[in-house]
């Protein structure tokens, strides 16, 4: 499916979207190396460098409204601390300065970004509306600001969303990844080693190194952590690729970001990389200062052997206390919708045989099936999907309401989530699919089964049961999470559920 995200666009979903005042991205850009950056201007606006703010002007050059770029050299030491900080100066310039809107956490595209906003008054009486976005990549806080009167219609539009979500870090590598070829893209295509794992002496996968450029161009180190109960949690952070340093057999990562963009860089008195084989060695030095708490619920000093894995990439919607809704499984001739229920998940097929490209810029679906083949097309007055830097945008027109919908009329923007898969395809021994069946209940329920027993039955399936032998008050008891029965290449069912398991994904 490739070829989907390569023909998808956001254009034309956002023409639709966008208000009247709306701003296409044009064939304008400046690139600004010295910051680090590259700036669309959309046609019939003035794009203007004047000393250390960059000016892209909605009207008349020179005046409100406007767009404004500024770059600052450091990466602010908290959001609160830059908005208190920021706020202080702009009173001390504006008598009347009031925040309208207070510090918000926002996403634009793939970028993380905070959000406020002021009103002030300039000479003449008028009133303005400031609105601030501010995003960090390596060393830099990058500051997107609008200034828009609207009591006299001089307003902006889309056009400081626009500006932020078209804007590209010159040291975003795309998929090149890692610097000085620590195996590019191609070569690791070739056997699929895109992610590497490292797993505790459980058989718990504890770290694995992500360089599919899907969540991030940089690579991203994702861990699992466990909780103050049974389960776990995942945590993300980016290491950046411009600062990283390499003496040609292995590469140190000086900046290091979480999933938020905030710098814990100083986590690490070291954090290297290096090739043995085909596996690739981690190793950490921490500053132990920072540990908090110590225990193995933090990326501690050591070395670890990360071994390739496959990977599989799907498209996430969660609602606002991020519990998962619906998921996109695009690995496919066709597109899966999953809608996740109490009572498990609904599978629907998005036919592409009957999809149509609308100027290669927007996918219509217009033939839309459930598991067992039954045509649910009715539901539906349109249904059209879009890929928006990444992460792919379902624009839903339903026939249907409340729970009897498949997905309820609206706009829902699905963010790309990569996993480890197993790196062959199968067949997988009666171990491997032991081992596969303990990371596959991880990954769906975040829980690590400590034994999994695997038996070989006569049909040539295998029956697989994961469980913890738990202690209480002296007696010991087998705690059962999972009885699967999958063939030799990892596909079969939940015995106790009666839902199919695929291990491999």
């Amino acid at each position: 499916m490739k070829k989907l995200l390569t023909a998808l666009s956001m254009v034309l979903v956002f023409a639709m979207l966008l208000s009247a005042t709306a701003f296409a991205a044009g064939s304008n850009s400046d690139t600004l190396v010295n910051w680090d950056i590259k700036i669309s201007s959309p046609d019939n606006t003035t794009a203007v460098l004047k000393g250390n703010n960059y000016y892209i002007y909605a009207q008349k050059e020179g005046s409100i409204p406007y767009v404004m770029v500024t770059v600052y050299n450091f990466v602010r030491e908290s959001d609160d601390a830059f908005f208190d900080e920021f706020t202080d100066y702009m009173a001390g310039e504006y008598g009347d300065l009031e925040v309208t809107s207070g510090l918000e956490q926002i996403q634009i595209g793939r970028k993380q970004c905070c959000e406020w906003e002021y009103r002030y008054t300039i000479s003449g009486g008028n009133v303005v509306v400031d609105r601030r976005i501010i995003t960090v990549n390596g060393g830099r806080t990058y500051m997107f600001a609008s200034k828009e009167v609207p009591a006299r219609n001089m307003t902006v539009g889309s056009l400081l969303e626009d500006t932020v979500r078209d804007a590209v870090f010159l040291s975003d590598k795309g998929e090149d990844v890692l610097p000085d070829d620590i195996g590019t893209v191609e070569e690791n295509e070739a056997t699929g080693a895109l992610m590497y794992l490292y797993c505790l002496d459980n058989g718990m996968p504890k770290f694995w190194l992500d360089l599919t450029g899907v969540i991030s161009p940089n690579p991203v180190l994702h861990c699992y952590f466990r909780s103050s109960d049974p389960t776990f949690y995942e945590s993300c952070y980016i290491l950046d690729s411009e600062t990283s340093e390499s003496d040609g057999e292995s590469w140190t990562f000086h900046n290091v970001y979480d999933s938020h963009g905030f710098d814990k860089s100083n986590w690490f008195r070291m954090l290297n990389f290096r090739m043995e084989g085909k596996n690739l060695v981690m190793n950490v030095i921490r500053d132990e200062r920072t540990l908090a708490g110590g225990g193995e619920d933090n990326v501690l000093t050591g070395e670890y052997i990360m071994q390739p894995m496959g990977y599989r990439i799907a498209y996430e919607y969660r609602d606002d206390n991020r519990n998962l809704l619906y998921w996109l499984d695009l690995d496919d001739d066709n597109i899966l919708l999953y809608k996740v229920t109490s009572l498990g998940e609904e599978k629907y097929v998005l036919d592409m045989e009957t999809a149509e490209y609308e100027d290669d810029y927007l996918l219509t679906v217009h033939k839309v099936y459930d598991e067992d083949g039954n045509d649910v097309s009715g539901q539906f007055n349109s249904l059209m999907l879009s890929e928006v830097e990444g992460a792919i945008l379902l624009v839903a027109n339903s026939n249907a309401s409340g729970s009897g919908a498949i997905i309820p009329s609206s706009v829902y923007m699905f963010e790309p989530k990569t996993s480890f898969v197993p790196l062959k395809s199968g067949p997988y021994t009666a171990e491997e699919l032991g081992v596969m069946a303990q990371q596959y209940y991880m990954k769906n329920h975040g829980f690590f089964p400590p034994k999994a027993d695997v038996e070989q039955n006569k049909d040539g399936s295998f029956t697989i049961h994961l469980y913890e032998v738990v202690d209480l008050d002296g007696v010991k008891h087998t705690a059962t999470s999972a009885w699967y029965t999958v063939d030799q290449y990892g596909v079969g069912a939940d015995d106790i559920y009666e839902t199919p398991v695929n291990l491999t994904k």
